[in-house]
């Protein structure tokens, strides 16, 4: 019987994976290593504060579900 892997991440948080191009990965691990960081901490980092600005500078906006036409 295969035994579950237990998780290390912290309580809150969901590991995702995602598809870079390389040399995208390259140029985030340099500016992580800038920053005193790792690559995961760096991404989650950035895009924390990416949303934050995007929240704060664009409108509210409501969705509505759209109807097709049958």
């Amino acid at each position: 019987m295969a035994r579950r892997k237990t998780s290390t991440h912290s309580h809150g948080k969901t590991q995702i994976s995602i598809s870079l191009p390389q040399n995208l990965v390259k140029t985030i691990d340099k500016m992580a290593g800038f920053e005193n960081r790792n690559r995961s901490n760096f991404i989650s980092t950035h895009l924390e504060r990416l949303t934050m600005e995007y929240q704060v500078s664009e409108p509210a906006v409501e969705f509505k579900a759209s109807k097709r036409n049958v």
